[in-house]
C-alpha cells in the first residue's frame, strides 16, 4: 500500500460539511455503487445525489468509473478511504516497521550464531593442533586475541535481540489481527 499523505483543502472540508455526503462516503466504503443505488438508499432524487457526487468528486474523495458500459459507478479514492479510516494507514506503517525490526533482529541473531559457531570451530581446531602455532609478529598471532574476545562476546545470550523479537513480533501480530478483524466486519 502506498503511503499517501492526506491533505484536506478548502474543497474537501466543504464536501465533508454535509451529513448526506458523509453518508454517501460511508455507503461507498462498503462497495462501489451506481447513482440510482445511492438515491434509493438515501431516499433522495437522483439529481440531488448527483449534485452531492459532483461535490465529492471535485474534492477528490470519490471517483466515477466509466468503463464504457451503460452503468457508471462511483467509488472512494484513497483519499476518501483515508478520511474514513485514518487509523488504517497507521496500522500498515506499524506492521511494516514491526516486520522489518523482526527481520533485522532475527538476521542479527543468525549472524551472531554463525559467528559463534565459527569461533567455536576455530578454537577446537586450535586445541587439536590443526592450526599452526603462530610465530611472534605474525598476523595470525595478532588475530588470536581478537578471536578469543569474539568467542567471549559471541557466547553471550543476546537478550536485546530476544526482547526485540518478542516486542516487534507482538506488534506485528496485533496489527495483522486488527487488519483481519477490520476486513471481516
Amino acid at each position: 500500500m502506498e503511503d499517501e499523505k492526506i491533505t484536506l483543502g478548502r474543497e474537501s472540508f466543504r464536501a465533508l460539511a454535509s451529513d448526506t455526503r458523509i453518508a454517501i462516503l460511508k455507503s461507498l466504503d462498503k462497495r462501489r455503487k451506481m447513482l440510482t443505488e445511492l438515491s434509493k438508499q438515501l431516499d433522495m432524487s437522483p439529481s440531488t445525489v448527483k449534485e452531492h457526487m459532483e461535490r465529492l468528486t471535485k474534492a477528490g474523495l470519490v471517483v466515477m468509473i466509466d468503463d464504457g458500459h451503460k452503468w457508471k459507478y462511483y467509488e472512494l479514492t484513497n483519499k476518501g478511504r483515508n478520511v474514513l479510516h485514518p487509523a488504517d494507514v497507521r496500522i500498515w506503517i506499524l506492521l511494516s516497521v514491526s516486520i522489518f525490526a523482526v527481520l533485522v533482529a532475527a538476521g542479527d541473531m543468525v549472524r551472531m550464531s554463525l559467528q559463534s559457531n565459527a569461533v567455536a570451530l576455530a578454537s577446537r581446531l586450535e586445541s587439536f593442533d590443526m592450526i599452526r602455532a603462530p610465530a611472534a609478529g605474525d598476523a595470525a598471532s595478532e588475530a588470536l586475541p581478537a578471536l578469543q574476545t569474539t568467542t567471549e562476546t559471541a557466547m553471550q545470550v543476546p537478550y536485546f535481540h530476544i526482547a526485540a523479537l518478542i516486542i516487534f513480533g507482538a506488534l506485528a501480530l496485533v496489527s495483522v489481527l486488527y487488519i483481519v478483524r477490520k476486513r471481516s466486519s
